[in-house]
């Protein structure tokens, strides 16, 4: 007999290819050489994100009364719902694994589920051995929390700014100077007091 599972959101989406993607071995890149997509819509497609392609389809299938659906049991749980997702983990585990491209990605996740559920998300320090992604992660909760106008949980006034401006994207690639300047232009003052730079249009996604 073969059961059938619904994917309903583009998270379910989302978290089946990525564990199909790992139990067949398979890098990012790998799958996404072999789909003829760029690694940026495959991560943006494995992370459930709204605006990937997937959620217009879906939203097509669900206007129709339809639904897609696979004889493989589709991962459930709080680390596949963004608003439910262990953030603090999550860094600590792609941090630990150095997928910076990925946790790159999930700094605007964050922001974004967090708008969305309204509240900053992280309410205890996520206590990474990384000052850098600690900066990142206290000034986007910093500014989540300014833009849902509630205070700040306490953890973030205990992170230190950091010494030189830094831009997550330099973890993994090479960014240009029109780029930078860019970046620093469009960053909101939460993270710029940070020395963190990232584009508003990258987190204020909800």
């Amino acid at each position: 007999m073969t059961f059938e599972n619904t994917i309903d959101t583009p998270a379910a989406a989302g978290a089946l290819i990525r564990r199909q993607r790992i139990g067949q071995g398979l890098t990012q890149q790998a799958l996404a050489d072999a789909a003829a997509v760029s690694r940026k819509f495959l991560i943006d497609l494995e992370s459930g994100h709204e605006r990937a392609e997937v959620g217009k389809t879906l939203a097509v299938f669900a206007a129709l009364g339809l639904s897609l659906a696979t004889a493989t049991p589709i991962p459930r749980g709080s680390q596949h719902d963004p608003e439910r997702r262990d953030y603090a983990a999550t860094f600590t585990d792609l941090l630990a694994k150095r997928d910076f491209e990925f946790a790159t990605k999930m700094l605007a996740d964050y922001a974004s589920a967090s708008l969305k559920a309204g509240r900053p998300l992280i309410q205890r320090s996520p206590q990474l051995n990384d000052p850098q992604w600690s900066a990142a992660l206290a000034g986007i909760t910093n500014y989540t929390a300014h833009r849902l106008n509630q205070p700040a949980p306490d953890w973030t006034k205990r992170i230190q700014p950091l010494n030189e401006a830094w831009m997550p994207a330099e973890s993994y690639r090479t960014v240009r100077e029109p780029m930078k300047e860019l970046t620093k232009s469009e960053t909101p003052h939460e993270l710029a007091a940070m020395n963190v730079f990232i584009r508003e249009r990258s987190l204020a996604t909800a």
